[in-house]
C-alpha cells in the first residue's frame, strides 16, 4: 500500500493516522476490502494499454493527449450543467418562493435565517466525513494538487464538491459558482489521466484542462478558461501544454452552449472610454480595487482562523455559519447566494441615477463591500463550500458603482461615463486584485459581458490593481492559503524554492567594511584572512561605493612595500559588479551572479543603498539542495513488497516496518528530538514533524515539541507503539 502524508488538520489521534475513508466513527480501521490492490492494478493496466494502442494508432502522446483533453472537455461540460441544475434544484427546496431579493425580503424571517443553517447541516458532515478537500473555495487545493501531489485528486472530490457547493450556493451561502467547478473539473481530469496510467506532467496538464473546461463551460469563457490554467493552476504556459487546455475549454463551452445557450452572464450597454480624462480616475480605481482585494483576502482567512476556535466539532460548524449569513441578509438581503442580481441593478444604474430604490444611495453599497466579506468568510470559515470569483465581482460592482456614482456628481457628464461602466471595471480590477492574474481577469469580465470597448480602461485598471495588491500581499487569495499551512514553500517545481525565497534568510550580516582611506597594508591582511572573498568600500553613511577583490590585492602585493604609503582603498576599488535587496529572490540573486561570474554579492537597503549584508552563491546552492531533499524525504512512503520499476522515487518499509503519526501529548510536550533520541532509543526514525496549523515539514532537532503537534515516524510496529506510550 502506498502512502502519501495528509496535511489536512485531524481531530483524534486515530483520525491523524487514518485517511477519512479508512476509519470508522469509533476511531478505528476498517477492514480492507477484498484483494482491492488486484482490482485498482487490472483497472489502470487496462487504461495504460488503451492509452498506449490509442497513441500507436494516432500517432504519438501528443494526439493522443488532445483525444483525452477532448474528454474532459465534455465531463467538464456536463458537469457544470448538471451542478447548475443541482443549485437549482437545492434553491428551490431551500427558496420555494426563489432567492430573489424580493422573494427574500418577504420571506418570513426565520425561514431567512433556517435556510442556510439547513443547508450547512448538511454541508458540514458531508464534507468532513467524506472529501475535506472539498471545503472552502476548492482552488488552492488543485494547485496544491498540481505542484505537491503530481497531480493526484481523489475521485471523490468531484462528487462530494458539486454537492456540497450545490447545496451552499442553493441555500444561500454568500459564495460563487467558480471555486467549485475548477476543483469538479480538475478531479476528473485528474481520474481520467490516473485511468490511463499518465503521470507526472502528463496528469498535471490533465488537471489544468479539467480546471479550463469548467471554467469555460461555468461562465462560457474559453478563453479565459484557458488563461485561468496558466496563470493560476499551472503558472506557466507553452503550446505543448496550451494545446489541450484550449480543446477541453472549446469542447466544454460548445455543449454548454447547445444546452444553454450563447448569452452572456450579464447583459450590459456597450461602455466605452469616453475621453482621455476617464485615465487618471481608472487608474486610481485600479488602486482602490486593490485595497479592497487585499482587505478581502486578508479578512477571509482572519475569519477562517476564528471559527477554528470555536469550540464545536468542526462538521456542525456550518450550522451555525449558514444561520449567521441568515441573520445578516434579514437586513441585506444582497449578500445571499452569488449576487448577480445584485451586479446586473449596478450594471444598468446610470448617471441619472445616484438614488436606486433597491439601494437607497451610495452608501449601502459601500456597507454591501464590508458585509460581503464578512458573509463570505463566515460561509467558508464555517465549513461551507464554494467560490470567491463572484464574491470579488459582487464587491467590485460596489465598489464601481461608488467611485462611477461620485465622480458622476462632481464632474461633467461629456467627460466621464456611467457609473455602471466604473463598476464593469472595478469587477475585473478586484478579481485581479485578489487572484493576481490580470489577463485572466481582464478576459472573463470581456467574455462575460461580451463588450470589447470598455477593454482599455479595463485593462488599465487591472494591471494597476495587480500591481498594487502585490506590494501590499506578496500572495494571492488561492496561494496564501497554500503558504499559511506550508505547502508551497516545500513542493511544487525545483525552480519554485528559488522563486519564493527572499535573499534575507541567506545573508551574512557585515561586521565591518572599508573605509574609502583605509591602507593597503589593512587591506591584505583582511583579505588574506577575512571571510569574504571581496571587500566592500563605504562612504560615511555606510552606502557601498566599491568593491576591492582579491585579484585586485594579487596584482600589487609583491610591492605592497613600495606602495603601502601611496595606496588606499579608494585607489584599489572598483564598482560591485551587482549588488541585491533583502527582498530580492534567490532566483534573481543567481542570475546576477551568473551574468557577472562572481561568487558573492553585496546586499543593500532599497532606498538607501546602505551595506548590509552580503550572500555567496555556495550559501544558495547548499540551501537549495537542502530545500529538495527535504522535500523528497518527507513525501512519500512504501509498504509491502517493493515494486520493480514504478518510476517513483519512494521510502521502502521494511518487512515488520510501519509508517505512523503520533499527536504530542503533555508526556513528549515540550521536549526536543534531540533529548528524546528516538532513534537510539527506539530504533524509531522521524521523518517529519506537523507542527499545530502547519504542514508536514523536515524535523528541527532542537525545536521544542508543543501539544497537537504530530511526529510522522517509521520503525517495528512495537517500538513505534512504545514511542506513542511516552504520552
Amino acid at each position: 500500500m502506498r502512502v502519501v502524508l495528509d496535511d489536512r488538520p485531524s481531530e483524534s489521534d486515530h483520525a491523524c493516522r487514518e485517511k477519512p475513508d479508512t476509519v470508522n466513527m469509533d476511531g478505528k480501521r476498517k477492514p480492507e476490502p477484498h484483494k482491492p490492490q488486484a482490482a485498482l492494478s487490472s483497472r489502470q493496466g487496462l487504461g495504460k494499454r488503451i492509452e498506449s494502442r490509442m497513441s500507436g494508432i494516432l500517432g504519438g502522446r501528443t494526439v493522443s493527449m488532445l483525444v483525452i483533453a477532448a474528454a474532459i472537455g465534455v465531463a467538464g461540460g456536463y458537469g457544470a450543467i448538471l451542478f447548475r441544475y443541482l443549485i437549482e434544484w437545492a434553491n428551490k427546496v431551500a427558496f420555494p418562493d426563489g432567492i430573489s431579493l424580493s422573494a427574500i425580503s418577504a420571506a418570513p424571517w426565520y425561514w431567512v435565517v433556517l435556510a442556510p443553517a439547513a443547508g450547512g447541516l448538511v454541508v458540514g458532515p458531508l464534507v468532513y466525513f467524506l472529501a475535506r478537500e472539498a471545503k472552502g473555495h476548492g482552488v488552492p487545493e488543485v494547485i496544491d494538487a498540481c505542484k505537491n501531489q503530481g497531480g493526484k485528486i481523489r475521485p471523490r472530490v468531484a462528487a462530494v464538491k458539486i454537492l456540497a457547493s450545490a447545496v451552499s450556493i442553493g441555500s444561500g451561502g454568500s459564495v460563487g459558482r467558480e471555486g467549485p467547478i475548477v476543483q469538479i473539473g480538475s478531479a476528473v481530469g485528474s481520474s481520467m489521466g490516473q485511468f490511463f496510467g499518465l503521470k507526472g506532467e502528463d496528469l498535471i496538464n490533465l488537471v489544468a484542462c479539467g480546471a479550463a473546461a469548467g471554467i469555460a463551460a461555468t461562465f462560457n469563457a474559453p478563453i479565459a478558461g484557458v488563461l485561468f490554467s496558466i496563470e493560476i493552476i499551472l503558472g506557466k504556459g507553452n503550446v505543448r501544454i496550451f494545446s489541450p487546455l484550449v480543446v477541453a475549454a472549446v469542447i466544454a463551452t460548445v455543449i454548454t452552449r447547445f444546452h444553454l445557450g450563447n448569452s452572456p452572464a450579464f447583459a450590459v450597454a456597450p461602455y466605452a472610454l469616453v475621453s482621455a480624462w476617464e485615465l487618471p480616475l481608472y487608474i486610481l480605481l485600479g488602486a482602490l480595487a486593490a485595497a479592497v482585494g487585499v482587505a478581502f483576502t486578508r479578512g477571509l482567512y482572519w475569519l477562517e482562523d476564528l471559527w477554528e476556535l470555536v469550540p464545536l466539532p468542526p462538521y456542525s460548524r456550518a450550522v451555525f455559519g449558514g444561520a449567521i449569513v441568515g441573520f445578516v441578509a434579514l437586513w441585506m438581503p444582497q449578500i445571499m447566494g452569488v449576487g448577480y442580481e445584485t451586479i446586473e441593478q449596478i450594471l444598468h444604474w446610470e448617471s441619472g441615477q445616484i438614488n436606486l430604490k433597491s439601494f437607497s444611495g451610495l452608501g449601502i453599497l459601500m456597507v454591501l463591500i464590508v458585509v460581503k466579506i464578512f458573509a463570505t468568510g463566515t460561509t467558508i470559515g464555517s465549513g461551507g463550500s464554494g467560490g470567491i470569483f463572484a464574491p470579488s465581482l459582487f464587491m467590485g460592482a460596489c465598489l464601481g458603482g461608488v467611485f462611477g456614482g461620485l465622480a458622476n456628481a462632481v464632474l461633467p457628464h461629456d467627460i466621464i461615463a456611467s457609473p455602471s461602466a466604473y463598476a464593469l471595471v472595478a469587477m475585473g480590477a478586484l478579481v485581479a486584485a485578489t487572484t493576481h492574474a490580470p489577463l485572466t481577469a481582464i478576459l472573463i469580465v470581456f467574455e462575460l459581458t461580451d463588450r470589447h470597448t470598455i477593454i482599455l480602461p479595463l485593462m488599465l485598471s487591472c494591471i494597476i490593481a495587480t500591481i498594487i495588491a502585490q506590494r501590499l500581499n506578496r500572495e494571492s487569495i488561492y496561494t496564501l492559503k497554500l503558504v499559511r499551512r506550508g505547502s508551497l514553500g516545500t513542493g511544487g517545481t525545483e525552480a519554485e524554492v528559488m522563486t519564493n525565497t527572499l535573499v534575507e534568510p541567506l545573508m551574512h550580516p557585515v561586521r565591518s567594511s572599508l573605509d574609502p582611506k583605509t591602507p593597503l597594508r589593512e587591506i591584505v591582511e583582511l583579505v588574506l584572512h577575512g571571510e569574504r572573498q571581496q571587500q566592500y568600500v563605504t562612504d560615511e553613511k555606510g552606502r557601498l561605493i566599491g568593491v576591492v577583490t582579491s585579484e585586485d590585492v594579487a596584482g600589487i602585493v609583491r610591492d605592497e612595500d613600495s606602495l603601502e604609503q601611496l595606496l588606499v582603498a579608494a585607489d584599489m576599488m572598483h564598482p560591485p559588479s551587482g549588488s541585491v535587496f533583502p527582498d530580492n529572490t534567490l532566483d534573481r540573486c543567481m542570475s546576477l551572479l551568473s551574468q557577472h561570474r562572481v561568487d558573492e554579492l553585496p546586499v543593500v537597503e532599497k532606498t538607501s543603498g546602505i551595506l548590509v549584508g552580503w550572500i555567496r552563491q555556495a550559501d544558495i546552492i547548499d540551501f537549495y539542495n537542502r530545500e529538495i531533499l527535504q522535500r523528497d524525504a518527507i513525501v512519500k512512503f512504501v509498504e509491502g513488497p517493493k515494486p520493480s520499476s514504478s518510476g517513483e522515487e519512494a521510502v521502502h518499509l521494511e518487512s515488520g516496518e510501519v509508517k505512523d503519526e503520533i499527536k504530542i501529548g503533555s508526556g513528549l510536550a515540550g521536549k526536543s528530538l534531540r533529548e528524546l533520541d528516538l532513534r537510539a532509543r527506539f530504533h524509531v526514525v522521524v521523518y517529519a514533524v506537523r507542527h499545530r496549523g502547519a504542514a508536514a515539514t523536515f524535523p528541527d532537532p532542537s525545536r521544542p515539541l508543543t501539544r497537537g503537534d504530530v511526529l510522522v515516524v517509521v520503525g517495528p510496529s512495537e517500538q513505534v507503539a512504545k514511542v506513542r506510550g511516552l504520552n
